[in-house]
């Protein structure tokens, strides 16, 4: 007997976001097997389709941005300016059961999406809204402001450099995360019995989510994180490059156990019992001492060949790898990349599979 169809599959999400983080939660929730349906103003657009390299085509509707965050998705070019796009949106709200919104405050009113409001005229609903700072809903926020303001870009790059902005778009990123997150709990509540469900996420409470353990090196230490390169404040070898023939490695050494297995296969196991190095505490305190040694014996090896003995003796790295080479991997180039109804590849927006192994 086959399977049910999966609830998800029963799920209509109306998209009103533009830019990343909303389309990126719009995405996911489409490669899950819900019916998304993105609405888009003409003549333009999500603005994120002019966002083009140098080196792509001038000709084509769509950038590689938006491709990545507009994965097989309905296309419903509406202008909610007008009386007739606002009379669209009141009966496709009627029939969808998730928005997803990430428009101005001032614009709520005039498109008639008010959390009150909507839940007055459209109860079954998960209305999930994203802004860029709760205390000034009207401030824009790009990624790289967001980053600024919540701390990610004073720790990030080395230390005689200035703050440097993440390459991705990582507030985005996360937002999206906390944007699932508020629409299955909301269908939970709604499953429950609850109606009138609205979910408010931030950029910027999304950033400070994550900043994690670095938080907590200021709230219980005092600790203000300074610029490091990729080195780990607390851990050591953690974060720090070896240089190899053929490009970097880099360390993630936790433990003394690990330690030791990189000391046997860089033929330097004379730093195990140095004083400097025997705990994690010393080498934290004494790893401007302990690279360039570590270094140097890294030297004569291909990056590949090293983490491949590093991983024999139970000493976690990574090799420092260029796109091309990512995607030229079986993970990344077979089973993480999706084909949009565009054409265009991209890589999967869901990091995880799902089966069900019951019986029906």
């Amino acid at each position: 007997m086959p399977h049910p169809p999966r609830a998800i599959e029963k799920i209509r999400v109306l998209e009103l976001a533009s830019v990343l983080a909303g389309p990126l939660a719009g995405t996911a929730l489409s490669e899950r097997g819900a019916h998304v349906t993105k609405v888009e103003c003409p003549p333009h657009g999500d603005v994120t389709r002019s966002w083009k390299m140098p080196n792509e085509s001038p000709e084509s509707p769509t950038s590689a941005y938006y491709e990545a965050a507009n994965g097989d998705k309905e296309i419903a070019w509406q202008d909610l300016r007008t009386d007739a796009g606002r009379a669209w949106l009141d009966a496709a709200l009627a029939s969808h059961d998730v928005v997803l919104e990430n428009f101005k405050a001032s614009d709520l009113e005039r498109f008639g999406l008010t959390p009150q409001g909507l839940a007055q005229r459209h109860p079954h609903l998960v209305h999930v809204r994203l802004v860029g700072f709760p205390s000034a809903p009207e401030r824009l926020a790009y990624d790289v402001v967001v980053q600024a303001e919540t701390g990610f870009m004073h720790m990030n790059g080395p230390a005689d450099a200035p703050p440097t902005r993440m390459p991705v778009a990582l507030m985005d990123i996360l937002a999206s995360q906390q944007i699932l997150s508020a629409v299955y709990e909301g269908l939970f509540e709604r499953a429950a019995g609850r109606s009138g469900i609205f979910a408010e996420v931030s950029l910027e409470a999304s950033g400070l989510s994550a900043l994690a353990n670095q938080a907590t090196n200021w709230l219980i230490n005092g600790a203000d994180v300074t610029r490091n390169g990729s080195a780990h404040p607390n851990i050591a070898p953690y974060g720090d490059l070896l240089p190899c023939l053929d490009g970097w490695l880099v360390l993630a050494v936790g433990n003394d156990r690990q330690f030791a297995g990189l000391c046997g296969v860089l033929e330097c196991v004379e730093l195990i019992e140095d004083s400097r190095f025997q705990t994690n505490a010393l080498r934290v305190r004494h790893r401007l001492d302990l690279i360039p040694l570590l270094s140097e014996k890294a030297k004569p090896w291909e990056k590949a060949t090293l983490e491949e003995a590093l991983r024999a003796s139970g000493a976690p790295a990574g090799v420092v790898r260029k796109l091309p080479e990512v995607f030229a991997r079986g993970t990344a180039g077979n089973q993480h990349t999706l084909t949009n109804s565009s054409g265009h590849k991209r890589v999967a927006t869901v990091a995880y599979h799902m089966t069900f192994l019951g019986k029906p």
